[in-house]
């Protein structure tokens, strides 16, 4: 999953346009990643120009009883 560093993130909206399932969306100060709708293909992480776009692997125990 991808996420958004917004102190990095410039807001110019390349990785918004480039996301194939468009989890990515504007927020206040910048963009966030819909985790629900990302799928990792990494297509934002190559196209941002200023790097704000960092890459999480889920934690196994979130959600584990």
């Amino acid at each position: 999953m991808a996420f958004v560093t917004i102190d990095a993130c410039q807001g110019c909206g390349a990785c918004l346009l480039t996301c194939p399932t468009h989890a990515i969306r504007p927020v206040a100060g910048g963009l966030t990643v819909r985790a629900d709708r990302c799928t990792g293909c990494l297509e934002c992480l190559e196209i941002c120009p200023v790097d704000a776009i960092r890459v999480v692997e889920p934690d196994p125990c979130k959600g584990a009883r």
